[in-house]
């Protein structure tokens, strides 16, 4: 959903949303990593002073995903809040120092905030870099490939076999 910047009161306004995970998956051009098993659902607070948009809320929907240790699919039950602060007109030089307080700023070039956007830019920070089906994830063995949730793998991956590199402590510089 797009919202005209001028149509913003200083007072602000709340926004309830509902959205299909592909109008995100379209927004993306087809290239998440992810997919969602539930439509996006949003509570945004958006209030503006002068040239400055503040946008807070909270989203909840289901994602699915990969285990990192595992590769299994799952279900991720998706729970965030966010804020985030937006700065009508150009992103400054490229070359300017930027402090700490200018990480945080968000720009906006035209006369509209794409909800979408916003919605899926904090989905994609939210997101764990290493999603995990369960804490306890054992994963795969790393010389056979077994699922270690199934049970062990019994190839003797803990024995020790010989090194390429054993004949390595006998060379003897001159």
């Amino acid at each position: 959903m797009k919202i005209n910047i001028d149509d913003i009161p200083e007072s602000g306004f709340s926004l309830d949303l509902k959205e299909d995970g592909a109008v995100f998956d379209g927004l993306a051009g087809g290239k998440l990593y992810f997919s969602f098993s539930s439509p996006v659902a949003a509570h945004l607070e958006i209030s503006k002073k002068g040239r400055s948009i503040f946008v807070s809320g909270e989203i909840k929907t289901g994602i699915h995903l990969n285990c990192s240790r595992c590769l299994k699919d799952f279900d991720y039950p998706f729970d965030a809040d966010f804020a985030s602060y937006y700065e009508r007109g150009a992103e400054p030089e490229k070359e300017k120092e930027l402090k700490a307080a200018d990480m945080d700023v968000n720009y906006i070039s035209g006369d509209t905030l794409d909800t979408s956007e916003l919605l899926l830019g904090q989905i994609s920070l939210e997101l764990p870099m290493q999603p995990l089906c369960s804490t306890e994830c054992k994963g795969l063995c790393p010389r056979c490939g077994a699922d270690l949730n199934l049970g062990d793998c019994g190839c003797g991956r803990d024995e020790k076999t010989d090194s390429k590199f054993a004949k390595l402590k006998d060379f003897k510089v001159k």
